[in-house]
């Protein structure tokens, strides 16, 4: 199958859409906006939803779940990315989609009829063998690129807490900063060799937590030292290499008492301004209630991400407790937000210069993994 996967991407290079570059003055208030939106929906190939959110809202990208999109076969997903980047191509300033998943390895996998079983981080990281972790890399992400897939939201880079019950587990490579290091770093080569934009997550640090953020909000009881000594040092030594980085929504009280990561400018500098990182910046997703639970409503979730500092917001998911257990964002609730994040630009919420900035970043990382698909 792997092999056939492989085979088969070349046929889908054919059928891609080719993009030129986007001039960002030709773009309005309402088409920047739509391209900070990461979103989902529900259709195993291009509906009237699909065409809602990319011909009409313009977002920047689409995230695949299995319970949305079908995910039942490599064709199956290849003729969904196609139609999709074809509607992107159908308008009067075309620019390609992200077309994201999160395929770690291990228990967080969305392709698996059809696709290859990889291990999860932490089975990569007993085998000792950095090298091993750019091979796991270099196969997951071949598979994406022959169905169209551009982005992976991996490699994790949180560290496991040794001895101690934490929400993460397998899904790190291991309990100490430099073997997370080597191995992220191998991962994050192989990504790039075959031509995937990966995601490093989720920062500040997500290992020593015991709380799922789908469910409830966990809190770091850290100092920002004992952060430099161990969350902090894998986005410090990957800093030059990774073009994108996903927050974590975890309350850090000793460096903000009020904002979890996501939406805090005060940690969010510590990653642009102290560590030096200068890619773009994905939320986790905001439909996650360890978020809500300081937000009134999605809306202002999305605002406060974004003037906290995050370039990208992910607005795919469902809440997975209480009485909004199962709920997700319909393609008219994205309406509602895109027209929230529009309307604060217009008002001054937010700036024109504070939204350029990130638009340019993301036409950046498109034009550099997109171009060579003609």
């Amino acid at each position: 199958m792997y092999i056939c996967l492989i085979l088969s991407v070349f046929h889908l290079v054919l059928m891609m859409p080719c993009f030129g570059s986007v001039d960002i003055g030709k773009l309005s208030i309402e088409q920047k906006v739509g391209q900070l939106l990461i979103v989902h929906f529900n259709g195993e190939e291009v509906n009237p939803a699909a065409k809602l959110l990319v011909q009409q809202l313009g977002v920047g990208g689409i995230i695949y779940y299995n319970w949305s999109n079908g995910l039942y076969s490599p064709e199956q997903v290849q003729r969904l990315s196609s139609g999709l980047q074809n509607l992107a191509k159908d308008q009067a300033n075309p620019i390609p989609l992200l077309i994201m998943v999160d395929q770690e390895g291990g228990r967080v996998a969305r392709l698996t009829q059809g696709f290859s079983s990889f291990p999860s981080n932490h089975e990569v990281g007993l085998a000792d063998q950095p090298e091993y972790a750019e091979r796991v890399a270099f196969s997951i992400a071949s598979e994406l690129r022959a169905v169209g897939i551009n982005m992976n939201l991996a490699p994790v880079v949180d560290i496991d807490e040794q001895g101690k019950p934490a929400y993460i587990g397998s899904r790190s490579f291991g309990d100490s900063p430099e073997k997370v290091i080597s191995c992220a770093k191998m991962a994050l080569s192989g990504y790039r060799n075959a031509g995937i934009i990966a995601a490093l997550k989720h920062f500040p640090g997500h290992g020593s937590v015991k709380v799922d953020t789908h469910l409830d909000l966990p809190v770091l009881l850290k100092s920002k030292f004992e952060l430099e000594e161990r969350e902090f040092r894998p986005f410090r030594a990957l800093v030059e290499e990774a073009e994108v980085i996903m927050t974590g929504h975890i309350l850090v009280p000793e460096i903000d008492a009020v904002n979890c990561a996501t939406l805090s400018k005060t940690l969010l500098d510590i990653l642009r301004k102290e560590i030096g990182y200068a890619g773009l910046i994905i939320s986790d997703s905001l439909v996650m209630e360890g978020l809500l639970k300081n937000c009134e409503c999605i809306d202002e979730a999305a605002i406060r991400a974004f003037n906290a500092g995050c370039d990208l917001l992910l607005l795919g998911g469902k809440q997975l407790q209480g009485s909004r257990e199962s709920f997700e964002l319909s393609e008219h609730d994205i309406h509602r937000i895109h027209k929230a994040i529009t309307a604060a630009v217009k008002n001054g919420l937010i700036s024109h210069e504070r939204l350029n900035e990130s638009v340019e970043r993301i036409l950046r990382i498109k034009e550099k993994y997109m171009q060579f698909e003609t």
